[in-house]
């Protein structure tokens, strides 16, 4: 089976082109942290997020945020950044950068996500892959616990 996937790698670069340019050092691209980019200036880490899009025209953007993008930047409000960009290969590059507290202004409420993975092997059956010690799995309680309280907040 054919693996299609749309890589942000390019915009990671291109942002951390940007974020050089606007004085930021020791950029990298952490591990485990709910970022894309870590910079340094004045002595200070700062965390940014990247919402890419690689669309060549157009002027709206759309996509998601993740909770524990949202809760990582609520916890560190004065040092996280949403870092939205546009480009591609061949030209030229729009980036436009958010504080949380600009950025929420763009946000819904949609839905709380989960995340699935599986693997299939060459004759197409379905394989359960090993998770991580800090994955949690969901469960029927949890899927209705949070559904529950997300009404709350949305009926």
């Amino acid at each position: 089976m054919g693996r299609v996937t749309i890589s942000d790698s390019l915009a990671k670069q291109r942002c951390a082109l940007y974020l050089r340019g606007l004085g930021y050092k020791n950029i990298a691209r952490p591990k485990g942290q709910s970022c894309d980019l870590l910079a340094e200036k004045n002595g200070l880490t700062y965390m940014f997020e990247i919402k890419y899009s690689s669309k060549r025209s157009g002027f709206g953007f759309f996509g998601t945020v993740m909770f524990t993008e949202l809760f990582q930047a609520v916890t560190n409000e004065d040092r996280y950044y949403f870092l939205v960009c546009r480009g591609g290969n061949s030209g030229k590059w729009l980036f436009k950068l958010f504080s949380l507290e600009d950025f929420l202004r763009f946000c819904t409420l949609t839905t709380p996500i989960g995340h699935y993975r599986m693997t299939f092997d060459s004759k197409e059956n379905v394989q359960v892959p090993r998770f991580g010690k800090k994955s949690v799995l969901i469960t029927k309680m949890m899927i209705r616990d949070i559904w529950k309280r997300y009404r709350k907040v949305k009926p």
